[in-house]
């Protein structure tokens, strides 16, 4: 295979440097837009990423974009201002056009199946001729609207609790009409501390327990149920292991939407007056401790996961036959033939579960407010939320959609409306009294603990020594 040489890799790093400035000249690329991804663009030019960035580094000094971390590169000025303008200007971030009015919405990427968000745009622009949307999808939506850069985000109940911490008042969003017909808990996450709205729910799930049927069939095991405690799973994911050769349970348990759910079983809340205690509460080691055993003690080799599709993967391959997870997460299994189940978490001394609720926020200056509230109300709306729930397993927020129990698509688990409204066990993250700041803190710290390099002394001692700072 041929290998470019240094005059080659030039020539191609010109050619992308020119093909982009012809690009912001004709206007193909406006001010505020981004550039295709870095990767895209070595792809496309048959160049390395130092490569591309060297590139760009060179639009930079010219003045032509800007680069933004975690974002993008976003282009700032046409080759006509650059060359022409008298006063410099730089344009709004946001995009303006004579015929329609353009909407940018930045979303987690998983929203696109999870919320059919493309569906969903499709059906919004038919009603709206007058609007069209962007959609962006990244992992960092807020940041987008820190940057000013889209009109509409999708914000996550953790993403919320980061927001109260950065900004008290949560200025960066606009209040948002309250929604009657959602429940008061999907609410809560996104109710600033002056009781505004800063985020319509969308979609929601709360953590689950998922089981393959035809694996307890075989053992001639009793199905999950309410009176299950975690030493109950814990019991059955050995026997499975024994007789299946399978992972009996498997969670990715570090994931902040994850191990939370053990401390809000067994009543543990932070005292901020008194952080150093919290090392030494019993209701926490009991906590972990559980949430320890279910990885180690299941007679199996150890599992660990870099996420909760991981987890996801080895079920649908009939290589475990429990997992914590979500109806977002059970998404992936609608298109399979697997004979599954969901059921409540197992419980501790209570059966609370923690509730991921996605909602939709409006930046405060965007300049599209009327448009950004039609398009947010659409996406709330019975038609969308029914075609949500229709079509997959993510629950809407709407309850007649929720309610629906016709016209339901795919492979669906068994008992699923038992557990989609159990709003009395439901909590979110503030229920913890802990920020997420201290939340992430405590996790890195109890990595150690989790990986059987620390006991719960050297554990609590570490603890004490972070919450003391």
């Amino acid at each position: 295979m041929h290998r470019p040489n240094r005059v080659e890799f030039n020539a191609r790093t010109q050619q992308l440097i020119a093909y982009l400035r012809g690009e912001i000249k004709a206007g193909t690329l406006r001010v505020g837009e981004y550039l295709p991804s870095e990767v895209e663009l070595g792809k496309r030019f048959g160049l390395s990423k130092e490569s591309v960035r060297r590139a760009l580094d060179v639009l930079v000094e010219d003045g032509l974009i800007v680069k933004i971390r975690r974002v993008g590169n976003r282009v700032t000025k046409s080759e006509i201002d650059r060359n022409g303008d008298e006063d410099g200007t730089v344009a709004s971030h946001f995009p303006n056009s004579d015929e329609y009015t353009e909407l940018r919405l930045a979303h987690y990427p998983s929203v696109s199946d999870e919320g059919r968000l493309q569906q969903a745009i499709a059906s919004f622009e038919q009603s709206n001729p007058d609007i069209r949307v962007k959609l962006i999808p990244t992992s960092f939506p807020l940041e987008f609207a820190e940057h000013g850069i889209a009109d509409v985000v999708t914000l996550s109940a953790w993403d919320a609790l980061k927001l109260k911490e950065m900004d008290a008042s949560e200025t960066l969003l606009t209040g948002m009409p309250d929604q009657p017909f959602a429940h008061p808990r999907l609410t809560a996450p996104f109710q600033s501390r002056e009781g505004k709205l800063v985020a319509s729910p969308f979609v929601y799930s709360p953590v689950v327990l998922c089981y393959n049927r035809d694996h307890f069939e075989e053992c001639q095991i009793e199905e999950p149920h309410e009176a299950w405690t975690w030493y109950t799973l814990l019991k059955h994911a050995k026997l499975l292991h024994k007789q299946l050769q399978v992972r009996g349970f498997v969670a990715h348990i570090q994931s902040v939407n994850r191990w939370p759910v053990f401390l809000l079983q067994n009543g543990f809340r932070f005292k901020a007056e008194a952080p150093q205690q919290a090392a030494e509460d019993p209701a926490l080691w009991e906590s972990l401790r559980i949430s320890r055993d279910l990885v180690y003690q299941q007679g199996a080799p150890i599992l660990w996961t870099e996420s909760d599709s991981d987890v996801e993967r080895w079920f649908r391959e009939g290589r475990a036959s429990m997992i914590l997870t979500t109806f977002y997460g059970m998404n992936s299994l609608m298109n399979t033939d697997l004979n599954y189940g969901v059921a409540p978490l197992p419980s501790l001394r209570t059966q609370d579960t923690l509730l991921l609720v996605t909602g939709l926020a409006i930046h405060e200056r965007s300049p599209r407010q009327q448009a950004a509230r039609r398009l947010v109300q659409h996406l709330c709306g019975l038609n969308v939320q029914t075609d949500i729930r229709q079509n997959t397993l993510t629950l809407p927020v709407h309850p007649e959609a929720l309610q629906m129990s016709t016209g339901l698509a795919g492979n669906r688990p068994y008992g699923e409306g038992a557990v989609s409204q159990q709003w009395d066990r439901a909590r979110i993250y503030s229920d913890l009294n802990m920020s997420a700041a201290v939340l992430l803190a405590i996790r890195e710290e109890l990595k150690a603990y989790w990986s059987r390099v620390e006991d719960e002394a050297e554990a609590s001692e570490r603890l004490e020594m972070l919450l003391g700072l």
